[in-house]
Order: C-alpha cells, then structure tokens, then sequence
C-alpha cells in the first residue's frame, strides 16, 4: 500500500484518480485552495466520506517521506506542500503521469477530442456498467449514473481489468497514453493551435494498439493517417459504419436512427448525437449487443453541467452548462435555439490567456448563434490563481460582438449582472449560464432561481 497526496485535489482529474487510488485500497490525502476558503463544500465532503484525509494548503498534509506527491500541469512552485515536498527530497509526480501508469497496464480505452470527451466517457461506462462489463471510468465531469452518498460523480471503481479515461489534450499529456482503443470526437482550436493539436492526435492514433474511432464530419480529423483496418469511423454527414439520422431534437432530448435502429437520447442536439455514436461504436465492438446499448443511451443521465436544468420559475428556465470555448458553446447555442423563446446568456470567460488566445473565435461563436432578441452579458474574467497577463477583459469580447450588432453586456462579476438581469425576465424565458473551473457558477444558478421564486412572490 503506498501513500499519495493530492495538492489541488478538487480539480475534476485529481479527485477521481484520489478516488480510486482509494478504492484500490492506498492511502489518500490532499489540500486544496478551494477548501482552505470554504468552496465547493459538496466536494470535499464526499472526498472525506470516501476515506481520503484533507489539510489546510499550508504544507501540513506533507509528513512522511514515503509519501508520493501529485500535482495538475496547473499548480504553482510556490505553494507550501510543494516546497516542503522538495525540501524534504519527496517525489513529485504529475497527475497525468500517474495516471498514465494505471492506464497503461489495463485494458484501456482513451476517450480524446477538444470537445464532447467527457459525455462519451461517461456515456460508455455506463454502457459498459449495465451491460455487466463493469470498467473503472476516470472521467472529468460528475456522471449522474454514477452516485457515491447520492451525489454523482467523476469516478466508477469497476472490478474488470477494463479502464475508460477523458484523455485530455490540453495539456499534452494525451501523448502519455498506450490505449487499445482510442476515440477521436472532435479537433477544434482550443488551448492549441490546430497544427499543434493534430500533431498530439496523431501519435495518440499510432500509440493505439487495436481501433481507432474517429468523427467522420470533422475535417481536421480528416488530416490524421490512421490505417482503414485498424478504424471505425461516425457520422451523420458521410457513409460511415455507423451514421445517424436525426428524427427529433428537442430541447433536453432527441431521437435518432442508426442501422435501422432508433434510439432515444435523454440529452440535447446534434453533439451529443455524435457522443452517443463514438459510444456505440466502441461498445459494439467490445461485444455489448444493440438492445444493451439502446438501453444505456436511454438511462444515461448525462454529466453535471452540460445543459442541466437547476429550475424554472413561471416557465421561466435557467440552465447551467459548462460550455467555454468556441465549439461547446456554438453546440450548447444551438442545442439550446429548438425552444423558439428569447435567451439571456451569462457566459464567464476563464484564464486570461485562454480568453486572448480564443477572442476572434469566440466572438464569432456568439455572432453566428444568437438571434435579434437575446441578451448576452460577460462578467470579468475568472481568474484561477497563478501568474497571468491580464492584457484583455471580458469587456474586449463584449465589444467585438455589439459591433457585430448584438445586445452584448459587460459586469465586473456575476452578481453585478443580477441587477439588470432580474428586471428584465419574463415568463418563457431562458437563462442560460456558461463557463467552466468556476465551481460557484452552479451556485449562481441556484441564487437566480431563489431571487426569481421572492420577485414572483412580492407580485402576487
């Protein structure tokens, strides 16, 4: 049994691969700046529950140098466990590497793409689970099939020899991965340019030993060498091995045909038919038959804050989504636009260079899906700690789209936006709020909810 410790461990990544290092019966602890400021409290409850010991970031939860240490691509040098860490000579190992390690020595099966990993990650374990295959699945995002104390979470600890991951390219660490089968959902400009992204693609194809299932329509997937033999490929545009027809979408649902059989989706547009595709095919070819996998897209309760409604108020919805680079949120935009009603959109930018790297590109994602009557309001930039130039503002992109002649508004912070936003919401309305590594984004959710549920009362 060895010990690890998490520094940052209320990152989505950290806290599933802290969750089954436990399961798996090592020894756990990990601090987090979220926790030392009281954030997030439903989090770091069920790290407790699960056996995993928290501490203060202050370098208390480092005391024995038999301990391993973790870190995301994210932490900085300057944090006290980390330099009491390297005072005390003790390993400091990052979290992808380590995760690498596990995943290398199983069954794998990496899920990868800028956009709609999570969804066929969680989608394909909960084929998998239902289906009797039981995989562990270390995912991003909290999958609602999957509870632990009645929350959902990012984290089945399954007893085959098979592992699902969301293999992330943000970081490059997607290169660290030896997959038998790998997913390609999609390859948009994100964290990298386009060239550095196929380029990271590519050699996860030729690290791949057995199938690589890849996003027919999309044209920078097209660019990858992958031998025919060894790929499966899905689509709704091309003559792919599995190509839907869409049948109906509706707003939190849609029905689609796939070799002559039809499938009810419990989720929202065009993109999540896709994700149940890359889903189908990888578990068509693990043995799972057509009637086990139609009843899993059927069940599948999605993940945590993709489209999620958190309430409705005199018909009016308000919709908590993690939509925040250029292709998430033109998907959630149109996913959104079947319901023929006017939108207030609360999008919050996260990291100044992400935000200065994607400006043109978000700007356009907003130009191209918003019609005459919604509303759009930018709150400042979400600022995760660490060193950043902070030589743009939300109020750049605000700009760049009223130009373009749409109602874009600007607020220093989200509650700033609540003083125009409650005055002006009727009933049918949609509310509908988007960003991501911004834990209290739900909380705000909930927050218009209540101030919505008193203005209606004081009406009568």
């Amino acid at each position: 049994m060895a010990a690890f410790h998490f520094v940052g461990i209320g990152g989505s990544g950290m806290s599933a691969l802290a969750q089954l290092l436990v399961s798996r019966g090592h020894k756990v602890s990990g601090s987090d700046r979220n926790f030392d400021q009281k954030k997030n409290s439903s989090l770091f409850n069920l790290l407790s529950s699960r056996g995993i010991r928290l501490f203060p970031q202050n370098g208390s939860g480092i005391c024995t140098a038999s301990q391993r240490v973790i870190i995301s691509s994210a932490i900085e040098e300057t944090i006290p466990d980390i330099v009491k860490a390297r005072g005390l000579g003790i390993p400091i190992q990052k979290r992808s590497e380590l995760l690498a390690e596990l995943f290398n020595k199983q069954y794998g099966i990496a899920v990868s793409g800028t956009s709609g990993k999570t969804t066929v990650t969680g989608l394909i374990g909960h084929i998998m689970v239902q289906a009797g295959k039981d995989p562990s699945v270390v995912n991003g995002g909290q999958m609602k099939n999957f509870l632990w104390k009645g929350l959902p979470n990012n984290i089945h600890c399954g007893k085959s020899d098979r592992m699902i991951i969301e293999a992330d390219e943000s970081d490059g660490s997607i290169i660290q991965y030896r997959p038998n089968i790998s997913v390609i959902t999609s390859i948009s400009k994100d964290h990298k340019s386009i060239e550095e992204l196929v380029k990271l693609f590519q050699t996860l194809v030729d690290q791949t030993d057995d199938l690589v299932i890849v996003n027919e329509d999309c044209p920078h997937i097209q660019s990858l060498k992958i031998n025919p033999s060894h790929c499966i490929s899905f689509s709704l545009q091309q003559k792919s091995l599995y190509r839907a027809i869409p049948l109906r979408l509706g707003p939190f649902a849609g029905i689609f045909e796939c070799n002559g059989l039809r499938f009810h989706l419990p989720l929202p547009g065009i993109h999540n038919i896709y994700n149940a595709l890359a889903a189908m095919a990888v578990s068509s070819y693990l043995g799972i038959d057509s009637q086990d996998i139609q009843g899993g897209i059927e069940t599948f309760q999605g993940i945590n804050r993709r489209f999620t409604l958190v309430g409705e108020v005199e018909g009016i919805k308000v919709i908590d989504d993690f939509a925040h680079n250029p292709e998430k949120i033109t998907a959630t935009l149109r996913a959104s636009s079947v319901v023929k009603t006017r939108r207030f959109l609360i999008f919050q930018p996260h990291g100044f260079g992400p935000t200065r790297f994607l400006k043109d590109e978000l700007i356009d994602s907003f130009v191209s899906n918003m019609t005459s009557k919604d509303v759009l309001f930018i709150p400042e930039i979400y600022y995760a700690g660490g060193a950043a130039q902070r030589n743009i503002s939300s109020n750049d992109l605000v700009q760049g789209i009223k130009t373009r002649g749409f109602d874009a508004r600007y607020a220093k912070d989200k509650e700033s936006v609540l003083d125009s936003l409650l005055p002006e919401l009727e009933q049918g309305d949609m509310v509908l709020v988007m960003g991501a590594r911004d834990d209290t984004l739900t909380v705000f959710c909930e927050r218009i909810i209540y101030l919505l549920k008193k203005k209606y009362e004081k009406l009568g």
